[in-house]
């Protein structure tokens, strides 16, 4: 088993696939890349950093399981419960009169978070004006997100987080099971488009009112996530808000001229 990999060969790699492919992978947080690039290696049993670089030369779609493996993610709907409890809130004081919602899921995952403020704007009577953009670069993520299907077993942690949050409503209302298997009602992704995205490469749309990216800039290093907050700025309406991850250690990366921290508690900022 590989248990360490050299600052020169995760380099090499990184350079190697920028150039060879488009995909820019060197502004990524260097230890947490590095732990993700040794299980890959572990995982497909490669001997070396060079046997997975023989790999990309030889099978041009390994570059797509190697983005998938890179970025795969854990999360949980209604995952900080704070969170969607003083979004909800906002929502009813400051949306109710609006004509629409124009939302982004930035690396939106296998979708958990997509069906969650999909759930609370529904039950802010909101869904039927929102619009929703889900994206993410692990294609795998994405085809997971769209159908909406989870394992029961996931769904015990989504309903824990939901009873937190909401303590009337049945969660068994947004979804259908067969015993095994629960998958999402199709309604509450009506009017949401999903895509893959690259943030680090891939230009951003605007007009955006409202702004997750949570849990993911942690994989960035600091000059990534000031070139993010920048172009989250721009995408966003005026008094549009930004909301991050719970391990987003971005505060001080903040331009006080751009953004406001409006709720410290659910991590939500409201662009200047």
């Amino acid at each position: 088993m590989i248990t360490e990999v050299s600052d020169e060969e995760v380099n090499a790699l990184l350079n190697s696939i920028l150039v060879r492919y488009g995909i820019d992978f060197t502004c990524y947080e260097p230890k947490s890349l590095r732990r993700r690039i040794i299980r890959i290696l572990n995982h497909f049993e490669f001997p070396s950093v060079q046997d997975l670089w023989i790999k990309f030369l030889r099978d041009s779609n390994f570059v797509n399981v190697f983005m998938n493996e890179v970025s795969v993610g854990m999360t949980s709907m209604f995952r900080d419960p704070i969170l969607w409890t003083n979004l909800q809130t906002r929502l009813r004081q400051e949306f109710i009169s609006r004509g629409a919602i124009n939302t982004w899921h930035a690396g939106c995952s296998t979708g958990e978070e997509v069906y969650s403020f999909a759930i609370v704007l529904k039950e802010s009577r909101l869904l039927h004006k929102a619009k929703a953009h889900a994206t993410d670069f692990n294609r795998n993520a994405l085809e997971e997100a769209q159908h909406g299907v989870y394992h029961k077993i996931k769904m015990l942690q989504n309903e824990a987080n939901y009873r937190e949050y909401n303590t009337t409503t049945n969660f068994h209302d947004y979804y259908t099971t067969d015993g095994k298997n629960a998958t999402m009602d199709r309604k509450l992704v009506a009017n949401t488009q999903f895509s893959y995205h690259n943030l680090i490469t891939d230009s951003f749309s605007s007009g955006f009112d409202i702004i997750f990216c949570r849990n993911v800039m942690i994989y960035f290093d600091a000059p990534a996530k000031t070139k993010l907050l920048d172009k989250f700025h721009a995408a966003l309406n005026p008094g549009g808000y930004l909301i991050i991850g719970f391990f987003d250690t971005i505060t001080h990366l903040m331009d006080s001229q751009k953004f406001n921290l409006v709720d410290e508690q659910a991590k939500i900022f409201q662009k200047v």
